[in-house]
């Protein structure tokens, strides 16, 4: 009677733990369920770190200060530094000098500014920095299309047209760095 009883409990005991372990797989299929959600529903508030590296540059032709247009083609075969920069960010003003030390430094990569500015705001401050390199309107769809999340943001583009690497960038140093990565 007694090794009745133990074989019993046994046979509970082991009833039990299969119960509790089908119980956690279950509440660990319903985590990751959830985590999925949950990653899901935070996507549209993570900022884009802008076009993958590898990415064909998207073709553009924009108007600069003159009011002449310029073409990314315009700079096939040669590599090319596209600055994002915006005449109402607090943070743009100190990279134009930077940007002008750049090309002095690089004068085998075409600098290309692309402001969200006004014609006449991006006039004013090619004359007021003394800036050489086309400096020129960006629209909205075209910071969308580039995926640019803040400004000043850069991308090295390769000869070919294919971006080779891409950041924000506030100092002449960090400039380098794109340049670096690249290699």
């Amino acid at each position: 009677m007694n090794k009745v009883k133990t074989d019993t409990l046994i046979l509970m005991l082991l009833g039990i733990v299969i119960l509790l372990m089908v119980a956690n797989l279950g509440l660990f299929v319903r985590m990751n369920q959830l985590q999925s959600r949950v990653i899901q529903a935070l996507e549209p508030f993570q900022r884009p770190m802008g076009l993958n590296v590898g990415t064909r540059a998207p073709l553009f032709t924009l108007s600069d200060t003159t009011g002449q247009s310029v073409s990314l083609r315009d700079f096939a075969g040669r590599q090319v530094l596209l600055a994002f920069t915006s005449t109402t960010s607090p943070a743009c003003p100190q990279i134009y000098l930077i940007l002008k030390d750049f090309q002095e430094l690089h004068p085998d990569i075409a600098v290309l500014l692309i402001s969200r500015g006004s014609q006449e705001d991006n006039a004013t401050i090619v004359r007021k920095e003394g800036l050489t390199f086309p400096v020129l309107s960006g629209q909205d769809e075209l910071v969308r299309e580039y995926q640019v999340p803040a400004f000043p943001f850069f991308y090295l583009l390769d000869r070919q047209g294919n971006i080779v690497s891409r950041d924000i960038a506030l100092s002449l140093e960090q400039l380098e760095n794109l340049v670096k990565t690249s290699q």
